[in-house]
């Protein structure tokens, strides 16, 4: 009895499910097609990441070249106001060709290393393409000892610059040279850049001071 008793017994127990030896787990080709996806994602991310900062990497350019270029605008503006007239036994000392203008004026206060502002500055561009600013103390006395120009890098880059200037008087026109010892009615400064570079700057009409201290 014990044994047909066991028999029936293990007649209706339920049976145990065959488990397939990897059913815990990931087959090989769900592995591949798993790191397939995950690469293409990192690929992805990796190419927007590089695209991203390269934007934020030409916008930080761009806003770098235009406060650099109104920071020489602003100077040239000013420098060029500050031109001295000369005066009643003196005659300005102006030497203005179409790329080169030389001239006695007032550096400004954060430039200037003396007390003594009055320089004879020349607005020029060298044979490695920088806007450069050369000056000397320009005292109203002859000086003991000749001094060496100081040279300020204004620009990098740029390719020539365009110098105009109108003469006073109604329809005057504008000329590319000033030899007068006076200053013209305007200044018109135009800096041209390499034909790649992506900086644009518009021309620069200052007016130079008619008498000193006006």
């Amino acid at each position: 009895m014990t044994g047909a008793g066991g028999s029936i017994a293990r007649r209706f127990m339920p049976a145990r499910p065959r488990t397939h030896p990897c059913s815990s787990g990931f087959t090989l080709l769900e592995l591949l097609v798993a790191l397939t996806v995950l690469g293409l994602l990192t690929t992805g991310i990796a190419h927007w990441l590089h695209r991203g900062l390269q934007l934020w990497n030409n916008q930080q350019r761009e806003i770098y070249a235009v406060s650099e270029l109104d920071a020489t605008g602003r100077s040239l503006r000013q420098l060029i106001e500050q031109m001295d007239p000369g005066g009643r036994f003196e005659m300005a000392k102006i030497d203005g060709t179409a790329h080169a203008l030389r001239f006695t004026t007032q550096l400004p206060a954060a430039a200037s290393v003396s007390p003594a502002r009055r320089a004879d500055v020349l607005l020029v561009v060298d044979r490695q393409h920088r806007l450069l600013l050369r000056w000397t103390p320009s005292p109203h006395v002859v000086p003991l000892a000749t001094t060496r120009p100081v040279e300020t890098v204004l620009l990098d880059g740029v390719d020539h610059v365009q110098i105009s200037y109108k003469p006073r008087g109604p329809g005057a026109a504008w000329q590319t040279e000033w030899q007068y010892p006076i200053p013209p009615l305007l200044v018109r400064i135009h800096i041209a850049f390499a034909p790649s570079d992506p900086r644009n700057w518009p021309d620069l009409v200052a007016m130079p001071m008619r008498t000193r201290g006006g």
